[in-house]
């Protein structure tokens, strides 16, 4: 394939998460994946420092790449609450659009621009990154393969100490991940219905700490999702508990998947003892969760088919988060469909 047949890539926003996708497609570009490579963000200091580290060219209003023809593809890192209006505006001058999670804040947002992708022939992704981590995706074949047998629990958690972010709340932050996850573990568009608490330590307008109870039948999904948590470190852990077989996943540790071959053996239909069969840990190719993304969509765009974590799936993880939000408000669990 020739350099200019190379598909050509604008990210727009270059803030913490934004650099990242501005490093790997700049090293898909070293690999011969992609074209040209162009960064924008409204700071012309920020823009300016990646543009030099980086080697590509950089610019601070994103309308400029509008009408780009060396542009095909975008990928949209800015604040949430702008994602409508930018993704909107380049499906519309026909680019193809990866829009980090959320997908927008809003339910009727997210609805239209699956509307504008449609109507336009875009390529719509959003940024589920987890979808792509190499352990998640060999845990979900494990699940489709009947490994784990019938899954029964799921539990996530993510938290950590730091200064809460003041343009969302925990649960858009970082439960979006349970919420998309679980779904996706368990082949469901949504669980029957979810309950969530959540509290308010230092602001109102936004939840510092959240609890989320998933019921999807027979399995049951639990998230606890906190930036108010100073001891030990980081944590970033989903378990899963199915019939046969259990897993842990450390997300910070993408090369490799727990399982436990341990169960509760019963007598008259009760618990009677605990037998464990063997533990393995299961070495995986280390790959980074961000560049799987970007080829995944890279490689959309190109065959002009559906990603994974496309539109409708970026639509329901924002729906399960208003439901969240709703149900922390009134004390109730909600049931779906949910609008």
């Amino acid at each position: 394939m020739w350099r200019d047949e190379l598909t050509g890539i604008a990210v727009i926003g270059t803030g913490q998460w934004g650099k990242n996708h501005a490093r790997v497609y700049k090293e898909l570009q070293q690999e011969g994946v992609v074209g040209v490579v162009k960064i924008c963000d409204a700071n012309e200091s920020r823009v300016s420092e990646l543009s030099e580290a980086l080697g590509i060219e950089g610019m601070t209003d994103y309308r400029q790449i509008l009408d780009d023809r060396e542009i095909v593809a975008v990928s949209i890192i800015t604040p949430s609450k702008t994602h409508y209006q930018i993704a909107r505006e380049f499906m519309q001058a026909g680019k193809d659009v990866l829009i980090e999670k959320p997908m927008t804040m809003a339910i009727d947002e997210a609805k239209e621009l699956i509307r504008i992708a449609q109507q336009n022939g875009r390529v719509l992704m959003v940024g589920h990154t987890f979808r792509y981590h190499p352990a998640v995706r060999e845990l979900k074949r494990r699940i489709d393969g009947g490994a784990l047998g019938e899954i029964q629990t799921m539990i996530g958690t993510r938290q950590t100490f730091g200064v809460p972010r003041k343009d969302m709340g925990v649960i858009y932050a970082l439960g979006i991940h349970e919420l998309d996850l679980f779904c996706y573990l368990t082949g469901l568009d949504y669980p029957e219905n979810l309950l969530a608490a959540t509290s308010h330590t230092y602001s109102q307008e936004v939840e510092e700490t959240a609890v989320i109870f998933m019921d999807f039948g027979r399995a049951k999904g639990y998230a606890f999702e906190s930036w108010l948590v100073p001891v030990l470190d980081k944590k970033r852990e989903l378990v899963v508990v199915g019939s046969k077989m259990s897993a842990l996943i450390d997300y910070l540790k993408p090369e490799e998947l727990r399982l436990f071959d341990v169960r509760l053996v019963t007598h008259d239909g009760l618990p009677a003892y605990i037998e464990n069969k063997d533990n393995q840990v299961v070495s995986l190719p280390y790959a980074e969760p961000l560049k799987e993304e970007i080829r995944c969509f890279i490689s959309c765009v190109n065959s002009r088919r559906q990603p994974p974590s496309d539109g409708p799936v970026g639509l329901r993880a924002v729906v399960m988060v208003e439901a969240a939000l709703e149900s922390a408000k009134i004390g109730k669990a909600i049931s779906f469909p949910f609008e």
